[in-house]
């Protein structure tokens, strides 16, 4: 059995992130925000045509996320609106299934796909788009800020073992009492139709899980998110919200986490100051994770992770409160906290993320995709040298928020719609 950990709420605010944190200063909220960087033009942030933009928007609908054209200064010019790209490859998309509305996807090796629901539970979708009814097993999870589970993810010895982990929010132990959120490991039944040897690994009151990565070592890394607009969770060194939380696979805390030596804090933290991570993967050349993270409004960000990074929030963002005002009077910069590598003014709303490494579509190797909810999109980021170079809008023409994206064992490229019911959506090479 694995070490099960509970980790008690103790928010303890800025107070305590500024005597451990390096460069975490006041925090405040003014009301008015500047307008530094030239507003680009479109829809979503696509800087095309006004006939493209008044195309979309006559399909779609105006964008509510580009009401005042807010656009503060990057520290560096490549951080944002890169140059818009469009794709070499010709595709076809065909829906191979619909769903209750869902959250996640995780390949199996005979190329079915493992789906998490937003109300909870497990379902198989076949490569010809056969859905099966709800695995027995799964947990009961509660509606908690929207997303309420993350996963599934299959252990890198799945073929062997059997193993997923699922992370989830469970109600309140009685009313006025904080959520617990946990990550359950389990074994996927071999006729694929329920769950077996469940137990909870981890768990924390307040944790909200977002997305699980597996790293190649092997240790599970948790995205907590805080749906909450601003305050000081993110920065404090108790409270698991706004963090990545790194565990073992038998839910215990590895030696070498990079807070284990700071008195006071949560021994499972990886890296802090974050809002809401939606999409998180490991880039399969490096094996490094990278995140695309909400904001409240405007400023959503693509980041690669290092160990002990502060990204900021919300000492510093190129976002704002969803009410308009500034976060900590419009800074964007200080030392001590890390830089995202791009974001996004309008928001888009990020969801799912994927580094395309498949066969199918050669000019895409290295790309990375990531969805977009508000944004109502696939986004395509042509990298190089670890930054954005060009950025691709696709799929606009559907209307249709993205959930989740992934590469499958064939190559082709699997979209998750955030709709009711869910879509899943296959990308091939064609017209």
């Amino acid at each position: 059995m694995g070490t099960k950990l509970r980790v008690s709420q103790s928010v303890t605010g800025l107070a305590l992130a500024a005597a451990l944190l390096p460069g975490a200063g006041a925090w405040s909220q003014p009301a008015s925000a500047p307008n530094a960087y030239p507003p680009g033009p479109g829809y979503a942030g696509v800087a095309g045509s006004a006939a493209e933009n008044a195309r979309i928007t006559a399909l779609c609908g105006p964008n509510r996320n580009a009401a005042d054209g807010y656009a503060p200064t990057p520290l560096r010019p490549d951080q944002t609106k890169a140059a818009q790209v469009k794709s070499k490859m010709a595709f076809k998309v065909e829906v191979l299934a619909k769903l209750d509305r869902s959250v996640g996807m995780a390949f199996l090796p005979n190329g079915d796909i493992l789906v998490s629901q937003r109300a909870g539970g497990l379902r198989l979708v076949s490569a010809k788009g056969e859905v099966s009814e709800p695995l027995s097993g799964a947990p009961q999870i509660a509606g908690v800020m929207g997303t309420s589970n993350t996963g599934p993810v299959l252990d890198r010895d799945f073929s062997k073992n059997r193993t997923i982990y699922y992370g989830y929010t469970a109600a309140p132990p009685e009313k006025g009492k904080p959520f617990t959120g946990r990550i359950l490991k389990a074994k996927l039944a071999a006729d694929g139709k329920s769950l077996t040897d469940a137990k909870t690994i981890y768990e924390a009151e307040w944790l909200t899980p977002r997305r699980l990565v597996q790293a190649r070592d092997g240790t599970l890394l948790i995205a907590s998110g805080e749906v909450a607009s601003g305050g000081p969770n993110p920065q404090s060194l108790t409270d698991p919200r706004g963090k990545i939380l790194r565990i073992a696979a038998d839910g215990s805390i590895p030696k070498d986490n990079p807070y284990l030596k700071t008195a006071g804090a949560n021994p499972a933290l990886y890296a802090v100051g974050f809002r809401d991570i939606q999409g998180a993967t490991l880039d399969p050349a490096t094996g490094d994770l990278w995140v695309a993270e909400n904001e409240p409004r405007g400023g959503d960000e693509l980041n690669h992770i290092k160990a002990g990074g502060n990204y900021g929030f919300p000492v510093i963002s190129y976002g704002r409160e969803n009410g308009g005002a500034l976060i900590n009077g419009g800074k964007t910069v200080q030392e001590g906290m890390e830089q995202p590598v791009y974001f996004w003014t309008p928001s888009v709303a990020p969801s799912g993320m994927a580094f395309y490494d498949g066969k199918a579509f050669s000019s895409w190797k290295g790309d990375v995709f990531v969805g977009a909810m508000s944004g109502m999109q696939l986004i395509r980021l042509e990298m190089k040298g670890g930054r954005v170079v060009g950025e691709e809008k696709l799929l606009m023409d559907r209307c249709k928020r993205t959930k989740d994206v992934r590469v499958g064992p064939d190559g082709l490229v699997y979209v998750m719609t955030d709709e009711t019911p869910s879509e899943i959506l296959r990308l091939s090479p064609g017209k």
